[in-house]
């Protein structure tokens, strides 16, 4: 039995618990384009079919991989819906952190994502993909991806919601303010005009020093909309220029401490792209096609995750990393864990389901 093979016929078995509503046929594809994914670290339908052992060539794979992406009558969020719930559920015993942040993915498109932070990680919850280059997008799609959040969210989770700049219209917060009780902290620019008890200004021209921490309660913030948050303004010592957050919370360094986790998000997007799968690179166009071939994409990356959880779990992670410290992330580990079982003719399972580890500590 081939790595190829073996790869795939886990991938499927295991995926077909998870996706029954789903023409067959659809779900044997679903299962190619995530084994493909993880043997090639390729997101480029030309790469992933390489890597699909069957009999046909691999231009007919390729093809029928092409016709998945393109069906219209494949819903991406009812298949990736059962993942995404069971994920918050697993986390929902303690307060959720849920991160939004957009990037390029495919050509011309870019992908609007909320995650929620786990062990240094953005699990991909739900996502929005549109026709667009990098920059802040409309308030509209924002609101739009966090409807898409808020029906899978267990009804009595806490939540908190962090984003940086693009984030801060008042459309969005007051959006989150009449549908929601969640927590939130945005990054916000030092040029906006707010409200404090020292009259109108802009952010930017309130005193602070490095090294502070200042914050101002119920700030009236913009001129065109009557809205009150909070204001923080934080110069740390890593900043070469202060940043500025906006926040129900009344705590400001609790506040500051939260929009430090903003940047998992980061590592994800870096995990899809540069350092794993490339998926800016995969030449799709459409956004609808964009949006379900991340199907693929982030059930792989939950997999390899779930995977590096495990390998540390189990104490492996030495077989794959330094003895004396782990450096690698959690994508990496699963990776190389799964690449280190078939070169040795290991057993490995793939996890598509996810299980909240408590003893899994120290990882990046």
């Amino acid at each position: 039995m081939t790595d190829r093979y073996k790869v795939y016929t886990k991938v499927l078995k295991t995926i077909k618990h998870f996706v029954t509503d789903q023409y067959p046929g659809h779900t044997v594809t679903l299962a190619m384009m995530i084994a493909g994914i993880v043997m090639s670290k390729k997101a480029q339908l030309s790469e992933m079919s390489s890597e699909i052992p069957t009999d046909a060539k691999d231009k007919s794979i390729e093809m029928r991989l092409r016709r998945w992406v393109k069906h219209d009558g494949i819903d991406g969020e009812m298949i990736y819906l059962p993942f995404a719930r069971q994920i918050l559920n697993a986390l929902s015993e303690q307060e959720l952190v849920l991160v939004m942040d957009g990037s390029q993915a495919g050509r011309g498109c870019m992908v609007l994502m909320v995650g929620v932070v786990y062990k240094k990680r953005a699990l991909p919850i739900a996502w929005l993909v549109y026709k667009g280059k990098k920059g802040h997008t409309t308030a509209k799609r924002h609101i739009e991806v966090l409807e898409k959040v808020k029906v899978l969210l267990p009804e009595t989770a806490k939540v908190v919601l962090l984003g940086d700049a693009e984030y801060d219209t008042t459309e969005m917060l007051l959006w989150v303010q009449e549908n929601t009780q969640w927590n939130y902290v945005l990054r916000t620019a030092p040029q906006i005009c707010v409200t404090t008890e020292h009259g109108e200004q802009a952010i930017g021209d309130i005193a602070l020093g490095r090294n502070q921490v200042v914050q101002h309660l119920n700030v009236g913030f913009t001129q065109s909309v009557a809205l009150e948050t909070n204001l923080v303004g934080w110069w740390s010592d890593q900043y070469e220029k202060p940043i500025y957050l906006i926040s129900n919370l009344t705590s400001k360094y609790l506040t500051c401490r939260h929009y430090q986790r903003r940047y998992r998000i980061e590592t994800f997007f870096s995990d899809q792209k540069s350092r794993g799968f490339h998926i800016h690179k995969s030449h799709l166009s459409d956004p609808a096609r964009v949006s379900r071939l991340l199907i693929a994409a982030c059930l792989a990356y939950i997999w390899m995750i779930l995977q590096g959880l495990q390998v540390i779990a189990e104490n492996k992670a030495g077989y794959i990393d330094r003895t004396e410290r782990n450096d690698k992330s959690l994508f990496r580990l699963g990776l190389d864990w799964i690449r280190y079982c078939l070169k040795r003719d290991l057993e490995f399972q793939p996890m598509f389901w996810f299980q909240l580890e408590q003893n899994v500590v120290n990882v990046r």
